[in-house]
């Protein structure tokens, strides 16, 4: 074991009074910049309290016309039309769709299988090597 210098700092000296001071101009930092970002920077926070409440008024207002409109909208014959248009093409589409959908679960199933004896296969090789 190598001897220790006699003027050893770490063995010879208490930095518990820098310690003291170090975490203390910490800790006041830390209160100053919660003080900074919660009240000093932010003087218009009654503004953002009374903005959020007259918006909130004008949106509630603003969605009883907007239902309003889309109840008018729904009953106009053109748009009675253009929905049962979208309906009958969805009718059309949908054995086409189906059958889409099992080739795709079909092709899930056999990538599945596949995976699982290439990772089986990869497992062992890299176990060997």
């Amino acid at each position: 074991m190598p001897e220790l210098p006699e003027n050893d700092p770490v063995v010879s000296k208490s930095y518990a009074l820098h310690y003291a001071v170090a975490m203390v101009l910490l800790i006041a930092s830390l209160f100053w910049a919660l003080w900074d970002e919660g009240w000093a920077q932010r003087p218009w926070i009654a503004y953002q309290k009374q903005w959020k409440e007259r918006y909130g008024a004008f949106l509630k207002t603003a969605k009883s016309k907007s239902a309003r409109s889309v109840s008018d909208l729904e009953k106009d014959s053109d748009y009675q039309k253009l929905e049962q248009a979208a309906r009958q093409a969805d009718a059309e589409a949908k054995p086409h769709r189906d059958a889409l959908q099992k080739q795709i679960i079909d092709l899930n199933a056999k990538i599945l299988a596949v995976q699982n004896v290439f990772t089986d296969k990869r497992a062992y090789a890299n176990a060997i090597t």
